[in-house]
């Protein structure tokens, strides 16, 4: 297999881990939502939301293909932006 294939499953599988631990408490993941707004927001939808998981995920997939393929991750692109505040502006 692959080094870039066998690295993909790797990173898919933290991903998981990332979702699966900010799901396990539903007043915790209440707090790790936040509503996008402006340019941010899907005009598709009435309301559109990112979790920090949505974040983390994208976050970590970047930085482990960079680390095992250096400047592959500046070329992974996410839906999400970087930034992330709760609904307690946090």
């Amino acid at each position: 297999m692959s080094d870039i294939l066998l690295e993909l499953l790797c990173v898919s599988e933290k991903a998981a881990n990332i979702a699966r631990a900010c799901r396990q408490q539903e007043t915790l993941f209440q707090l790790l939502i936040e509503e996008k707004k402006g340019a941010e927001k899907n005009k598709k939808f009435a309301a559109d939301f990112k979790t920090l998981a949505d974040v983390l995920v994208q976050e970590v997939i970047k930085q482990n293909m960079e680390n095992k393929f250096p400047g592959l991750g500046k070329k992974v692109f996410g839906e999400e932006s970087n930034e992330f505040t709760n609904d307690l502006g946090e």
